[in-house]
């Protein structure tokens, strides 16, 4: 007779937040918080960026992503030779990747799209979350928060390695697809057959409504690809990439501490954002040009890496932003731009003699969930800048 086992565990998804785990009785029930490490982030954020830089912003003790840091993958960069004769404009939307997973092991993929960056991380099992989600939430009109995958047996994950696998599959879906903007909050349910997980629900539970998210995204889409279309009609790849990096310099100020201050909605709505918001909007606008573009992030900030001619190269859009320092502008003045961030390498000099690398707390980390998942790779940055 099967032994069916029914688990149910709550998980906040906040980037570039710590987040404290605690286990309730005997079940595998995990609550996250955090409220304290979102109020440790927001006074960070209330200094000039100026003044933070120059200090350069120490890693707390106990931060999480002390133990999930990765550095560049060096190998990455020996992958990417079979590009080199790509011109400037015939930009490829594919990417090579490559990964192992701890556990499983991953099917040898030699390039994927850019908008599935992180899914190429993933084991077969993770992949089927991701999908499942991918398919509710990429719908003209969302009408689901929920999914299940059924007769899951024969994939032969445990129970005890449930949280670990969902949180990568949701949490590679969040990174690749920023237009998702309203994925936050979830839950996952699971029903065991024997020693191997049968069934998997999982459901999100958003700040907004159904009719919201709508509505929303909707509005967002449409703002998103009026300011691609104007990029568009720009000469080469380089001065289309700069329309939306001015572009978002002058529309958007730099916000933080409402809801709406970490995605599109508050940086393509709002007009009001923090660095997620600047960096999601690039990454999104920037595909929509057909540019692979994907965010990255240090412990305290999110920017971007973009493919170019076969080599990566940082844009960090909030950086170029004069209002983070204090600097007041209308929306839409031409005055408020600056472009020492914009398709940079990590040794490119962008103030005295500080380097990309140098001038902010740039080592990358991955955020997963929970501690013990395995992270997420990045691809190795150029050393110079992009030559248009």
């Amino acid at each position: 007779m099967k032994n069916f086992v029914f688990i149910n565990i709550v998980v906040f998804i906040q980037f570039f937040l710590s987040a404290n785990s605690r286990a309730i009785d005997k079940g595998v029930s995990v609550v996250y918080s955090f409220e304290d490490e979102l109020a440790k982030y927001k006074n960070i954020k209330r200094i000039k960026w100026d003044e933070q830089i120059e200090d350069e912003v120490k890693v707390p003790e106990n931060n999480i992503f002390k133990r999930l840091a990765f550095e560049d993958d060096e190998k990455f960069e020996a992958k990417l030779k079979q590009f080199e004769e790509i011109e400037d404009e015939e930009v490829v939307d594919e990417i090579p990747n490559e990964f192992p997973h701890e556990e499983d092991r991953l099917l040898k993929r030699s390039t994927i799209s850019s908008s599935e960056y992180f899914r190429s991380q993933l084991s077969s099992f993770e992949k089927k979350v991701y999908d499942a989600l991918y398919n509710i939430s990429n719908k003209s009109k969302v009408s689901t928060l929920s999914f299940q995958l059924k007769d899951l047996k024969s994939s032969g994950v445990k129970s005890s390695y449930i949280k670990l696998y969902s949180s990568r599959g949701i949490g590679a879906l969040v990174r690749d697809h920023p237009e998702f903007w309203w994925i936050k909050k979830y839950t996952v349910s699971m029903k065991n057959s024997g020693n191997y997980v049968n069934v998997l629900s999982v459901n999100i539970q958003s700040d907004y409504s159904l009719s919201d998210i709508n509505t929303y995204k909707d509005k967002i889409k449409s703002r998103a690809t009026s300011i691609a279309n104007s990029a568009n009609k720009k000469s080469n790849t380089y001065n289309k990439l700069l329309y939306i990096h001015d572009y978002l310099v002058k529309y958007i100020k730099y916000k933080d501490g409402s809801s709406y201050s970490y995605n599109l909605y508050g940086a393509l709505i709002k007009n009001a954002s923090a660095c997620e918001g600047y960096a999601e909007s690039f990454a999104y606008i920037s595909r929509m040009i057909n540019v692979p573009t994907i965010c990255v992030t240090s412990n305290s900030h999110k920017w971007n890496y973009v493919y170019l001619k076969s080599k990566w190269y940082a844009v960090d859009v909030t950086f170029d932003d004069p209002t983070v320092s204090g600097k007041n502008y209308d929306v839409g003045d031409a005055n408020n731009l600056s472009r020492k961030f914009f398709l940079i390498g990590k040794d490119t000099v962008v103030s005295k003699n500080k380097t990309y690398t140098t001038y902010s707390n740039r080592k990358l980390v991955s955020y997963i969930e929970f501690s013990n998942a395995t992270g997420f790779k990045f691809p190795t940055l150029s050393s110079s800048k992009y030559t248009p």
